[in-house]
C-alpha cells in the first residue's frame, strides 16, 4: 500500500506541474487528465490503493494494546505526508484561490461571478459561477491567496497545510470521542482512528486534493462530540460553521431540532433561533446581501447538470431510445424528462427525510447515537438517489459519520462501499453512464445485502442464548435496531 501511495504522489505530482506551466504558457485547458495513459496511471493506482485499504480494514486485527495519539501519529506519518506533498487532482484549489483573490480586491464572490473576474489564475478556472463555499471558506481561501503574490504553488501548499490540519484534528477527534472499550475488540478506538487517518477517499480528496469538505468534517464530528457530552450551544455552532463552509450540513438541521425538542431544551432552542437570526442578519447586511448572495450557497450552476449519479444513468437510457427509435426523443424533451427525474428524486428524498424525523419523534428514547445514525442515512441517500451532479470527494462526509458510530453496521458498510465507488469514478473517467452505474450500484448492493445478513443474524440471535460478551455489548439488539430503520 505504501508503494501504491509513493507510486500515485509521483504521478500526481508530474500531472499537476506539468498542468501548471503548460496552461501557464498558453495550453489548453483539461478538467482532470489531459490523457488515457495518465488517467489510468492515477485512476488504477488509487482504485487498487482503495482495495487494499479494504481488504486490510476488514481483516483488521482489533485486539491491539491502547495506544497514545502521538503513537497512532508516527504510526500514519507516512501515508498523510505523502497525500500532503502529492499535488491537487483537478482544478478546484485554482478555483479556491481565485475567490481568495476576488475577496483581497474587495469583490464579492457571492455577487460576481468567477468568470468575470480576472486574475493570473483565471486560465486555470473553469466553474464561472459564484462562489458556492461560505464565509468560512472564503476566509481560508483569503489566507492562501495573500501568499499567490511569491508563488501559486506555494500558495497552493499553504492552503494544504490548513487541510492537513483540519484532518489530522478531525481524527484525533475521532479519537477522543469513540470509548476505549478494551472489552470490545470490535471497536477499539485506536484502530478506527488510525484507519481514519489512513482512509485513501479522505487522504486523496481532503489532503491530496485539499477540497474544503474537511470542514465539513470538522463540523460533523464537533456537532457529535457536542451532543455526546450535552453541549448543546456548541452543536448549534458546529451546524453553523458547517454551513458557512459548505451547505450540506444544512439537511441536518431538523434533525437536530427534533432532538432538542425531545429532550426538552426549549430555552436553548429560543436562543438558537434567535442568535441564528442574528447571524443571518449580519451576514445580510456584509457577505452575503441579498437572495441571490444566499442561494449562490446552493450550487445553482450545476441545475440541469449530471455526474456520475442516478440521473446520469437515466440520460444514458434515453440516448439508447433516441438512438434505436429515432424521432421518438428529441432533446427538448430528453432534458424535460431528466429535469423532472430530478424533481422526483428530490421528492423521494423528501419523503424519506419525513419518514425518518416522523419515527425521531415516534421513537420511544432518542439518543444523539439514534440522531447521528439518522443524519448518516439521510446524508447518504441524498448523495446516492437525489443527487445529480456526484463527485468523488462527497462521500468523504459519510465516511466520517461511519467513523464516529462504528456499532452501526449497516450505515458503515455501505459507507465504505460508497468510498470504494466514488475512488473508480477517475479510472471511469468520460464514461459518464458507467460512472453512475458503479457510483449508486456498489453501495446499493451492500446497502441490500447487509440489510439481508444483519436481519438473519439478528434473528439468529433472538432464537440462540447469548454469551455473557453479546449482552454486555448488546450487538444483537443494534442489529435489529438497523433492521427496523430499514
Amino acid at each position: 500500500a505504501l508503494l501504491c501511495a509513493t507510486y500515485l504522489s509521483i504521478a500526481l505530482i508530474d500531472l499537476g506541474l506539468d498542468k501548471f506551466y503548460y496552461i501557464l504558457a498558453g495550453g489548453k485547458k483539461f478538467a482532470t487528465f489531459p490523457d488515457l495513459i495518465s488517467q489510468i496511471g492515477i485512476g488504477g493506482s488509487y482504485l487498487v490503493l482503495a482495495v487494499l485499504y479494504l481488504v486490510w480494514f476488514l481483516g483488521i486485527d482489533r485486539r491491539a494494546t491502547v495506544l497514545t495519539f502521538g503513537e497512532i501519529l508516527k504510526k500514519t506519518a507516512a501515508f498523510w505526508l505523502i497525500a500532503f506533498i502529492s499535488y491537487p487532482l483537478g482544478n478546484d484549489v485554482y478555483l479556491y484561490l481565485h475567490s481568495g483573490l476576488m475577496n483581497l480586491s474587495g469583490v464579492n464572490p457571492f455577487i460576481t461571478r468567477a468568470a468575470l473576474f480576472s486574475s493570473e489564475l483565471s486560465p486555470f478556472v473553469d466553474w464561472g459561477q459564484t462562489s458556492t463555499y461560505g464565509p468560512i471558506s472564503q476566509f481560508l481561501f483569503t489566507i492562501s491567496a495573500a501568499i499567490l503574490s511569491i508563488h501559486p504553488i506555494l500558495a497552493i501548499y499553504v492552503f494544504k497545510v490548513f487541510c492537513l490540519i483540519l484532518h489530522l484534528f478531525n481524527g484525533y477527534l475521532v479519537w477522543q470521542r469513540l470509548p476505549i472499550e478494551d472489552g470490545n475488540p470490535l471497536f477499539n478506538r485506536d484502530k478506527i482512528a488510525i484507519a481514519y487517518l489512513v482512509n485513501p477517499l479522505l487522504l486523496m480528496e481532503q489532503v491530496g486534493s485539499a477540497h474544503i469538505d474537511v470542514l465539513v468534517s470538522t463540523s460533523a464530528i464537533v456537532l457529535v462530540a457536542s451532543l455526546a457530552k450535552q453541549r448543546y450551544w456548541l452543536s448549534v455552532i458546529a451546524l453553523w460553521g458547517g454551513f458557512l463552509s459548505k451547505t450540506i450540513p444544512l439537511i441536518w438541521v431538523p434533525l437536530v431540532a427534533i432532538f432538542l425538542i425531545r429532550h426538552r431544551r426549549w430555552y436553548l432552542l429560543l436562543n438558537a433561533v434567535l442568535a441564528s437570526l442574528g447571524v443571518i442578519l449580519v451576514l445580510s447586511a456584509s457577505e452575503l446581501p441579498g437572495l441571490a448572495a444566499w442561494s449562490s450557497l446552493l450550487n445553482p450552476g450545476v441545475t440541469g447538470q449530471f455526474q456520475a449519479s442516478l440521473h446520469t444513468i437515466a440520460r444514458f437510457g434515453l440516448d439508447l431510445v433516441r438512438i434505436f427509435v429515432p424521432g421518438s426523443i428529441g432533446m427538448s424533451q430528453q432534458q424535460i424528462i431528466l429535469l423532472m427525474l430530478t424533481r422526483l428524486t428530490l421528492l423521494w428524498f423528501a419523503g424519506f427525510y419525513a419518514l425518518t424525523a416522523w419515527r425521531a419523534c415516534r421513537q420511544r428514547s432518542y439518543l444523539y447515537q439514534d440522531l447521528v445514525e439518522d443524519i448518516g442515512w439521510v446524508t447518504l441517500v441524498l448523495l446516492l438517489f437525489a443527487t445529480p451532479w456526484l463527485m468523488p470527494w462527497y462521500a468523504s462526509i459519510v465516511l466520517t459519520i461511519a467513523a464516529l458510530i462504528p456499532r452501526a453496521r449497516l450505515f458503515g458498510l455501505t459507507s465504505l462501499a460508497f468510498g470504494l465507488s466514488s475512488s473508480a469514478q477517475y479510472l471511469l473517467q468520460g464514461h459518464s453512464s458507467l460512472k453512475g452505474l458503479v457510483s449508486i450500484g456498489i453501495p446499493l448492493l451492500v446497502l441490500l445485502m447487509g440489510a439481508k445478513i444483519l436481519k438473519v443474524n439478528s434473528i439468529e440471535e433472538v432464537k440462540s442464548p447469548r454469551s455473557e460478551e453479546q449482552l454486555l455489548l448488546g450487538d444483537g439488539q443494534h442489529h435489529s435496531e438497523e433492521t427496523i430503520r430499514l
